[in-house]
């Protein structure tokens, strides 16, 4: 079951669109998915809007950071939101739903009526390239060298986003996130979203 507690603070954030003072924020936790192969081969994840009442989250996409992997899978039968009115739904805009070690390097979810205090949980699975099914997330999404880390990005229903580079982070059982630091938002910029992908 997941459990949203505090563990780090994102302070690899940048804010999109919106003034600070109404900045979106989201919780996300990543624990170990337990669907074959070793610890992390698949990633159980669960993202919670933690915006202020009326705004929705209405798109998240990540990368897979070292682009050596792939998206190899999304679980259909992992979705679900955790709270809500039951009107909220999910749609796999990017990404692959068969185990046949071949995806893209990024997945995008669109959003309807998730509100603030509504969490959607989902499982990955990341595979290598060359076909190694036995991918580590936490070597991969980070601590993976000279590669890319991951980006999550997260867009909201008042034309706000946060656009999120995972740091190095200590190797673990589970992780949960806040993005970005409560702490931090006075720091943070206002961009306008330029997005690029690797499609394969």
């Amino acid at each position: 079951m997941f459990r949203f507690r505090s563990f780090a603070r994102a302070t690899g954030a940048i804010l999109l669109g919106a003034g600070v003072a109404n900045a979106a924020t989201v919780s996300l936790t990543l624990q170990n998915g337990n669907g074959g192969g070793g610890e992390f081969n698949t990633t159980a994840f669960a993202v919670q809007n933690d915006a202020g009442p009326g705004i929705l989250l209405t798109q998240m996409t990540f990368t897979v950071g070292d682009t050596q992997y792939l998206f190899d899978q999304l679980y259909l039968g992992e979705e679900q939101f955790l709270g809500g009115d039951g009107t909220q739904l999910a749609s796999l805009l990017v990404g692959d739903r068969t185990d046949d070690n071949a995806g893209p390097d990024l997945f995008t979810y669109g959003f309807s009526n998730f509100g603030s205090g509504v969490a959607f949980r989902g499982q990955w699975d990341i595979d290598n390239d060359n076909g190694d099914f036995n991918a580590d997330m936490r070597n991969v999404f980070f601590n993976n060298g000279a590669a890319p880390n991951a980006v999550a990005t997260f867009l909201f229903s008042d034309g706000s986003g946060i656009v999120y580079e995972f740091p190095d982070l200590p190797v673990q059982s589970s992780y949960t996130l806040v993005i970005p630091e409560p702490g931090s938002l006075a720091g943070l910029a206002v961009v306008a979203l330029a997005a690029c992908s690797r499609r394969r």
